[in-house]
């Protein structure tokens, strides 16, 4: 492919493409509108969930892999809300939506979904560790890490010739991938992100750490950005992206002192996430 650039999509254009990609499952946003102070029935949203046979799977799989260190097994919806509460599988179930409404996105050969996934589970399980260890909300750092690169499968879905002319201008000239989409499509796979999160009417602070991850000095102290901004680049560094030789982010002070993490408590989180990486990633890429 030559280096010669495709005419850039208009911003209504870049709109339109977002609001044609699939949404969520139903069971999905009826749980995003939830409040978690609400008299629920739990039962009958166990038997909501369950109905949907494909994600119930997803999320059991994930709920029964090393990533919850159960002492036995869950099988059923109903059962996992007794054991891990509700706000937990409410969190898994959506992760799982995510990717189940993603998964049917087919780009074009020049994206390899595959790379994407591993690079996506590895920042969604680092985001985790990260947020016990800083006592913030380890269920939303999850689906914030797990999400943050949405935008990348966005933009090469519904701008595959232009997505593929990034790449090439990157390998070729080892330029900022924010700053050539910007400059090829006019928006970034951050932006785009944040846009298919509001659609989806993801919470607010996950939307902002879509959007921030690799800006979170923009972001405020408790943002989420600060932990998906970290999580992505542990992700890099303990190479859970391919391709080996992509170099790791460099990461910003101020989100790292924000999180107020000891250096200490760092390298046995780190054993976590490597032991638990694979496991997650066959029981959500499934």
């Amino acid at each position: 492919m030559s280096d010669h650039l495709p005419p850039r999509p208009s911003l209504e254009e870049i709109a339109a493409r977002i609001a044609a990609l699939p949404t969520l499952p139903s069971i999905a946003s009826d749980l995003l509108s939830l409040n978690e102070m609400e008299d629920m029935d739990t039962g009958l949203l166990a038997r909501r969930i369950a109905a949907d046979q494909t994600l119930a799977a997803r999320a059991l799989r994930v709920a029964n892999s090393p990533f919850y260190g159960l002492q036995g097994q869950v099988v059923s919806i109903q059962e996992a809300i007794v054991v891990l509460g509700f706000r937990a599988v409410r969190s898994l179930v959506i992760s799982a939506a995510a990717v189940q409404a993603l998964a049917t996105l087919k780009p074009d050969k020049h994206f390899d979904p595959h790379p994407f996934w591993r690079h996506s589970i590895g920042t969604a399980v680092s985001a985790r560790h990260l947020a016990l260890l800083a006592g913030r909300n380890p269920e939303s750092a999850f689906a914030a890490g797990l999400l943050h690169d949405i935008g990348q499968l966005v933009l090469a879905v519904s701008f595959p010739a232009h997505y593929a002319a990034i790449h090439q201008r990157i390998q070729r000239h080892a330029s900022p991938l924010l700053d050539v989409e910007r400059q090829m499509i006019g928006t970034t796979h951050a932006e785009a992100g944040a846009l298919l999160a509001e659609r989806w009417g993801l919470p607010v602070a996950i939307r902002e750490a879509i959007a921030l991850h690799h800006q979170p000095d923009d972001a405020t102290a408790d943002s989420l950005a600060d932990l998906t901004h970290t999580a992505n680049v542990l992700s890099h560094a303990l190479a859970l992206a391919t391709p080996p030789d992509e170099p790791v982010p460099t990461l910003s002070d101020t989100a790292w002192a924000r999180l107020n993490i000891s250096w200490a408590n760092l390298p046995p989180a780190l054993d976590r996430i490597a032991g638990e990486f694979e496991d997650t990633l066959h029981a959500l890429i499934a």
